[in-house]
């Protein structure tokens, strides 16, 4: 049986990341030829050995070095990932996100999380869609969150941050559909990433006890769950499939988001909190913010 991906060629922007490296793997699988970049020369190296190792025969490893948020390090990676005939496929898996309160947050923050969630993007775009076209067409897939579509208190900055991605790529899967360009997104819920044990800690015992009474499946996810809806996005399958975001949450979106408050007054206090529910900025925030994903 052919594999549905022989003589595609694809980008993984954090390709070195839980998510990305599922991703990777999955379209190599495939018979994909993979590009990975990531800023981190040594990790992504590392990784581009262990997938050079799993990969079909005659299929291609490559990595990259570059940053997300730089047009000239994402143009070169296309041109490095496009090979003799073009490039096919690009998925990015750039996220940054903090949980604070937003009265205790401050504006260049909240602009770097824009930035980083919806900026790479547009790079990211702008860059694929001139050699996706002289391909005759091709697939783009970005990772947005659950959290686009449900309010979630105390992360303002995320939530608009893949809101505005979404609103990108509908736009962007409009404007180049007469190309052949299909863009789509990937809702992911909270995933246990083994790359971030930072973020795996935060929500541990408990804290993982309140998200998973609000997910159905009650579990939390894991990288090869969102790397099969890569998959079926960037191949053959999804050919009618565009402007669209698929929710890949064990059920998350159809019950609310877990309340957080007692994970605030631990973090910060219970003063800073009650000012807080009272609109005032409290004098002496207390405790840094809990790190998201950040930027590949």
């Amino acid at each position: 049986m052919a594999l549905p991906l022989i003589g595609r060629s694809a980008l993984v922007i954090g390709g070195a990341g839980g998510i990305g490296g599922a991703g990777a793997r999955a379209l190599l699988a495939a018979g994909a030829s993979v590009t990975i970049m990531s800023r981190d020369e040594t990790r992504i190296s590392t990784f581009a050995a262990q997938l050079k190792q799993d990969a079909p025969e005659g299929a291609r490893v490559d990595h990259i070095v570059g940053d997300s948020l730089v047009e000239a390090d994402v143009v070169a990676a296309v041109e490095h990932a496009r090979h003799d005939h073009g490039l096919d496929i690009c998925v990015s898996t750039v996220g940054r996100g903090s949980t604070i309160p937003l009265l205790l947050n401050n504006p260049d923050d909240f602009t770097a999380e824009l930035r980083t969630n919806i900026t790479s993007a547009f790079v990211a775009i702008k860059a694929c869609v001139p050699a996706m076209a002289e391909n005759g067409g091709g697939s783009m897939v970005f990772t947005s969150s659950v959290i686009a579509a449900q309010s979630f208190p105390y992360m303002s900055g995320y939530c608009a941050g893949k809101a505005g991605l979404e609103a990108l790529v509908r736009t962007a899967a409009d404007e180049f559909g007469h190309l052949g360009i299909r863009i789509n997104c990937i809702r992911p819920g909270l995933v246990a990433s083994p790359d971030n044990p930072k973020v795996a800690a935060s929500f541990s015992g408990e804290r993982a006890a309140a998200f998973l009474e609000q997910t159905p499946l009650r579990r939390l996810g894991v990288p090869d769950d969102i790397a099969g809806a890569i998959r079926y996005l960037a191949g053959p399958e999804s050919s009618w499939v565009t402007g669209t975001a698929i929710t890949v949450d064990g059920g998350a979106h159809m019950r609310r988001a877990p309340d957080i408050h007692q994970r605030l007054r631990d973090e910060q206090g219970d003063r800073v909190v009650d000012e807080l529910l009272q609109g005032r900025i409290p004098t002496a925030p207390a405790c840094p913010d809990t790190p998201q994903p950040a930027h590949a």
